[in-house]
C-alpha cells in the first residue's frame, strides 16, 4: 500500500527547529535553491494527504498512534488496538472504548423500554428456553461481540465450517455489519478481511407454530418471551430458515449421540431456527442470589483498571477452590511479577452454567470462591 502522511509545521516552527542550521544559512543568504525558502523552490503540500499529523501541536506518542490507526485501518498492520494499561482488548474491539460493548444491546432507559414494551404486544412471540436465554445474556452483554444476535443462515454455516466468522471491523472492504444481513448465498464478493473465533452455533430454535405466526404477521420483528410470558428482547428482521440438527450436531460434537446432553437438547427443539440481531429489554437476571457475581465485560473492565492491573490472568473452574488451585494462582501472580508485570490481576471465573449431576452446585461453589477471598487465601486486592 502507499499512504501520504503530510507533516504539517509552520515555517517559522521549522526556523526554530533548525537543528543543523541551515535555514539560519537560507536567511544570511548563504544557502541558495532551499525548499519553502526562496521564490524559485516552493514548498508544495499535498494536495490530498491520507493522514495529516500538526507535530507542532501533537507529542511523539500521539503522532505515531495516529499514524499506526492509519496503518491498521488499510490493512498494512494486522493485529488488534491496545488498552492504556497494557490490558487484552476483546478481540473484536477496534479502539479502546469500543471494547466496551453490551449496552448497544441492552436498554436500560425507562422510556425506550416502555416504547419497546410496547411495541413487543404488537408482535408475535417466539417461546425461549432456558439455554437460548443463556445465550441472549451471552450476546446482550458482548462476551459473542461483534455477534449482535442469534446467527442467520450464511454465518452459521461460517461457524460450522470454518470454527469463525468473517469481520470486517474498519469497512476496508464494504463489509462491515456483513452478518447482520440477510443471507444471500448469491453474493460471491462481500468478504471480510479478518475472521472472528466462533466454534459453537449461538442460535434460536423455533416450532412450525411458531415460524407459521410470524410469517403470517407481516412483522418485521417478533418478541422473545420466557416461559412466564415476559419479554425479554426483541428480534429484528427475523431470518427463518431450516434446523440442521444433524449437520450442527456432526460438525460440532463428531457425532449424534443422545446421551450428550446439548444434543438431545437441539433434537427436542423445533425443525426451524430463528436468525436476527436483538435489542434486550434489560439486563437478563436469574435472581438466585449470584446475579451481583455475574459481570458484563464493562464491569470487569472497570474493575481491572480501579485496580490498576497491567496484566489479567484467569482460572476457570467448574469445581470449589481446593489448594491445588490455590497453588496455581499464586505462583500465576508470582510468575507474572518475575516477568516485570507491576500488578497482575486474578480473574477467577467459575462456570456458570449447567455442569455434571454430582458436581457441587453453583451457589455452594461461587459463595465458596468469595470465602477464600474474604479469608485472605487469595488476595482481594489482585483478585476478581
Amino acid at each position: 500500500m502507499f499512504a501520504a502522511a503530510f507533516v504539517l509545521v509552520p515555517l517559522e516552527v521549522v526556523q526554530q527547529r533548525d537543528p543543523k542550521g541551515l535555514y539560519a544559512k537560507a536567511l544570511r543568504g548563504e544557502l541558495k535553491g532551499m525548499t519553502g525558502m526562496s521564490e524559485d523552490a516552493p514548498y508544495e503540500p499535498p494536495l490530498v494527504p491520507e493522514l495529516v499529523l500538526p507535530n507542532y501541536k501533537l507529542s511523539i506518542e500521539e503522532s505515531v498512534k495516529q499514524l499506526t490507526l492509519l496503518l491498521k485501518k488499510s490493512g498494512a498492520l494486522t493485529g488488534g488496538p491496545t488498552h492504556h494499561l497494557g490490558l487484552p482488548l476483546p478481540l473484536s474491539a477496534t479502539s479502546e472504548a469500543s471494547a466496551y460493548l453490551e449496552d448497544e444491546l441492552i436498554v436500560t432507559d425507562a422510556t425506550k423500554l416502555a416504547a419497546l414494551h410496547a411495541e413487543a404486544a404488537t408482535l408475535p412471540k417466539a417461546l425461549i428456553g432456558d439455554i437460548e436465554i443463556n445465550w441472549l445474556q451471552v450476546i446482550g452483554e458482548g462476551w459473542a461481540a461483534p455477534l449482535k444476535g442469534f446467527l442467520r443462515e450464511g454465518p452459521l454455516m461460517q461457524v460450522l465450517h470454518f470454527n469463525s466468522l468473517m469481520v470486517d471491523p474498519y469497512n476496508r472492504t464494504g463489509a462491515d455489519g456483513l452478518n447482520e444481513q440477510p443471507t444471500n448465498w448469491n453474493d460471491y464478493t462481500t468478504r471480510g478481511v479478518e475472521r472472528q473465533p466462533l466454534s459453537v452455533p449461538i442460535v434460536l430454535p423455533a416450532t412450525s407454530y411458531t415460524k407459521t405466526a410470524i410469517e403470517a404477521s407481516g412483522k418485521k420483528a417478533v418478541a422473545l418471551v420466557d416461559k412466564d410470558g415476559r419479554t425479554l428482547a426483541i428480534l429484528r428482521n427475523p431470518e427463518i430458515y431450516a434446523h440442521r440438527k444433524e449437520e450442527i450436531a456432526t460438525r460440532c460434537f463428531g457425532a449424534v449421540d443422545m446421551g450428550h446432553p446439548y444434543i438431545e437438547h437441539m433434537y427436542s427443539g423445533g425443525n426451524w431456527l430463528i436468525g436476527g440481531e436483538v435489542t434486550l429489554l434489560g439486563r437478563v437476571r436469574y435472581h438466585d442470589g449470584l446475579d451481583r457475581w455475574r459481570l458484563t465485560p464493562k464491569e470487569l473492565y472497570a474493575e481491572f483498571e480501579d485496580k490498576g492491573a497491567d496484566v489479567v490472568y484467569a482460572f476457570q473452574t467448574r469445581n470449589p477452590t481446593h489448594a491445588g488451585h490455590a497453588y496455581l494462582m499464586k505462583t500465576g501472580l508470582e510468575k507474572l511479577k518475575e516477568k516485570g508485570f507491576k500488578k497482575p490481576l486474578l480473574w477467577l471465573s467459575p462456570l456458570g452454567g449447567w455442569t455434571k449431576s454430582d458436581d457441587v452446585p453453583l451457589d455452594v461453589r461461587v459463595k465458596q470462591h468469595q470465602a477464600i477471598i474474604d479469608e485472605g487465601m487469595l488476595d482481594a486486592d489482585t483478585t476478581v
